[in-house]
This record gives structure tokens, C-alpha cells and sequence, in this order.
């Protein structure tokens, strides 16, 4: 099975492939592959905010019930 890329840089350089091929700088094609493109790293980014997050409400919940454990 073929693996396609679909890295920003990849997606980029196959948008800007398209506007190559048709003569144009803003071909619909192209600018909603890099419209998509810039959501999905949005999101991704967001994605791994909230994985921070809750790692780190994680840990202080552990630590507030090693503190709980202490004082029983």
C-alpha cells in the first residue's frame, strides 16, 4: 500500500504545484488545501494543549490524594 504524505510542507508544495500547473495564485483547489491544511495544525495544536492539561490535572490529582493519604 501506498503511504501518501500529508505533511503541511507536502500539502503546501501540492498546493502550490496546482497554482503552477493552472497559471494562477489562487487556484480554489490550492486555497482550500492550505485553508485545511492550517485548521489540522490548528487543531493539532489544540489537541496537545488539552493532552498538557490533563496531564497536569492528572499529577495534581495524584498528589492531592498522596496529601489525603497522609493526613487519614
Amino acid at each position: 500500500m501506498t503511504q501518501i504524505d500529508t505533511s503541511t510542507a507536502a500539502i503546501l508544495a501540492r498546493a502550490e504545484h496546482i497554482e503552477h500547473c493552472v497559471m494562477s495564485t489562487h487556484h480554489q483547489d490550492a486555497l482550500r488545501m492550505r485553508a485545511l491544511v492550517t485548521e489540522r495544525d490548528r487543531l493539532a495544536m489544540q489537541l496537545e494543549d488539552v493532552a498538557r492539561k490533563s496531564t497536569e490535572q492528572a499529577e495534581q490529582i495524584l498528589s492531592l490524594n498522596a496529601e489525603l493519604r497522609k493526613h487519614q
